[in-house]
């Protein structure tokens, strides 16, 4: 049964990784965090560190709500521009930051940013303390690359992939020994959107907290929703699938 389940299984994984992909891109552009960023930013952010640019400096200053005397400023436009701020400046900068009374725990972050130090989690944590329309500017202004979109678009559908035939698995042995309504394309249905569910307790609760913290700065209802989404794509799939004569002529018969 398994080389018979493995094909369609993958197909309805990605088409419902597409799914998934497009209920987010929608809800995250209309939240004004940017369209692309849950390619761009959060799927990448497995393969890349995931930092702004020193050239967004001002605007991550503004969302932080830390403004810099005029004088300052115009004295680092030249460096922004530049893309680089060496460590003496970086000192200098921070001295300054501690002076208009912004935590240290703040500026130690800034600071790693500015000297390209940064990790995905001091970027999260930067952006977990902004309001949601702060966070929201930050990430929309965050440049989009091609490197980044390819990577965080492979990687969602083979983990998309992955997920559906598992799914699919999962169904089959349900199917097989016959639980109550797996014969049924609703069943079947129901099911698929019971393992979208489980997927997202999972990822949520359990692994992309310790591998990837920059997933945590999706909505969550509409992430949730994504995988109920996902889950309906691939049980109809498997529905489809197990009514095919050659699928269903190896299921033991229903009681």
């Amino acid at each position: 049964m398994a080389r018979l389940l493995w094909k369609p299984g993958i197909i309805a994984g990605v088409i419902g990784g597409m799914m998934l992909a497009i209920v987010m891109m929608i809800t995250m552009g209309v939240e004004g965090s940017g369209f692309l960023s849950p390619l761009n930013l959060g799927l990448a952010s497995f393969v890349y560190t995931i930092a702004p640019p020193v050239s967004m400096f001002p605007v991550l200053m503004r969302a932080m709500g830390i403004k810099l005397p005029g004088p300052v400023m115009s004295q680092l436009a030249p460096v922004l521009r530049s893309g680089h701020i060496s460590s003496a400046m970086a000192y200098h900068l921070g001295s300054m930051l501690i002076a208009l009374h912004v935590p240290a725990a703040k500026v130690q972050m800034i600071g790693a940013l500015m000297t390209g130090h940064a990790t995905n989690t001091t970027v999260t944590s930067i952006l977990s303390s902004l309001s949601p329309s702060a966070r929201n500017a930050v990430m929309s202004a965050m440049p989009v690359t091609a490197g980044h979109l390819v990577a965080g678009a492979m990687l969602h559908l083979v983990m998309s992939a992955i997920f559906g035939v598992a799914i699919f698995g999962v169904i089959a042995l349900a199917t097989w020994y016959r639980l109550p309504g797996m014969r049924s394309a609703l069943g079947i249905i129901g099911a698929g959107i019971l393992g979208g569910a489980v997927i997202y307790v999972v990822n949520v609760y359990i692994v992309l907290p310790g591998i990837n913290p920059m997933m945590g700065l999706v909505p969550p209802l509409a992430f949730f929703i994504a995988h109920l989404v996902f889950g309906m794509v691939v049980g109809l799939g498997a529905a489809v699938t197990f009514r095919s004569k050659k699928v269903n002529s190896i299921l033991p018969n229903a009681r």
